[in-house]
């Protein structure tokens, strides 16, 4: 249990605006080397200057800067905080509370004011926005930031599932894998990225139970995503049984790593190699394409158990994501 700390009293407490984008940046750039941030993850960003700007206007705009809280001595901004909220399938709307403070300034109480003063803004929210309805706190640390984690079980939170990172090792050979009969691969068209979408969701419909921890999945937004130039349909392997998609691995490149961000098979399907004979496909061309840093990330707890399938073909475990929730006790 972490030793309790006396705040700080000539720390100011503020809301952000888009001025700070600069600061903002500097305190998640000061913090990669304590926190063990990894430059080639999924899952982990140091924020731009010109992302947090694009936020923090965007905040101002609509009246939202109360959920964006920066902590402050004598005009240096020292940490910063934010809060997040979408709704999961089972009713749930959740407040995720992101924040951090420069290594430099932890342990003086600053990260668990911010955390508090977060917490009650969260709260107001749901009360106002969603009377009635079942709310819940979040909060997010990976398993190398032992700051923020020990913060958040000292504040009562506990992992409600963990999201894991994995990456193929360059020198690791990528074995073949036949397709199962009567299942062939075909190019992506503009016309099949609904039928893809609306398929992948099907796909993960019990991965959760009673879609708890589910978020709500809008195919056209997904639709809309898989069109951005960013993608490059030709890396992607998608499986069709006659006129039906039967399974898919869709792949990105970007910032000098590759990541597999989609791998799944419907059920009739699965059990019968379709799923490793797409993600053997799929590496073997980011692998013809030159790309060594591949990444993917998954959730433990999938009833899948699709971590194992991608041990399977070579992938190793580098991190760990645990999702932290709390009752918001409102």
């Amino acid at each position: 249990m972490p030793k309790m700390n006396t705040p700080r009293l000539d720390v100011l407490y503020r809301p952000a605006c888009a001025a700070d984008a600069e600061a903002l940046h500097a305190v998640h750039a000061g913090r990669v080397e304590r926190d063990g941030v990894d430059r080639f993850s999924t899952l982990e960003d140091v924020y731009s200057t010109g992302l947090l700007q694009e936020a923090l206007q965007h905040a101002e705009a609509e009246g939202s800067q109360d959920q964006w809280l920066v902590a402050e001595v004598e005009d240096n901004v020292v940490g910063f905080s934010f809060i997040n909220t979408w709704r999961e399938d089972d009713g749930t709307w959740v407040y995720l509370i992101v924040g951090w403070v420069l290594p430099d300034w932890r342990g003086q109480g600053i990260g668990t004011h911010m955390l508090e003063q977060m917490e009650a803004r969260a709260r107001q929210l749901a009360a106002s926005q969603h009377p009635g309805e079942k709310a819940e706190l979040a909060a997010n640390a990976s398993s190398t930031e032992q700051d923020s984690t020990a913060l958040l079980l000292y504040a009562g939170y506990r992992a409600g599932y963990t999201v894991l990172e994995m990456d193929l090792p360059a020198a690791m050979p990528i074995p073949q894998h036949p397709l199962p009969q009567d299942v062939e691969i075909r190019p992506v068209l503009p016309e099949h990225l609904l039928p893809l979408a609306e398929g992948i969701g099907a796909c993960y419909k019990n991965e959760y139970d009673s879609g708890r921890y589910a978020e709500d999945y809008d195919p056209t937004a997904y639709v809309a995503s898989l069109a951005q130039p960013r993608h490059d349909p030709t890396l992607w392997r998608v499986a069709w049984a006659g006129e039906a998609i039967v399974g898919q691995v869709l792949t990105v490149i970007k910032d000098g790593r590759a990541e597999v961000f989609e791998v799944s098979v419907s059920p009739a399907w699965r059990r019968r190699g379709l799923g490793r004979a797409l993600l053997s496909q799929a590496l073997q061309e980011l692998r013809r394409r030159g790309v060594q840093v591949i990444r993917l990330h998954t959730v433990a707890e999938f009833k899948t158990q699709a971590w194992t399938l991608y041990q399977s073909v070579g992938f190793r475990i580098l991190k760990e994501f645990p999702r932290y929730r709390k009752e918001m006790g409102i």
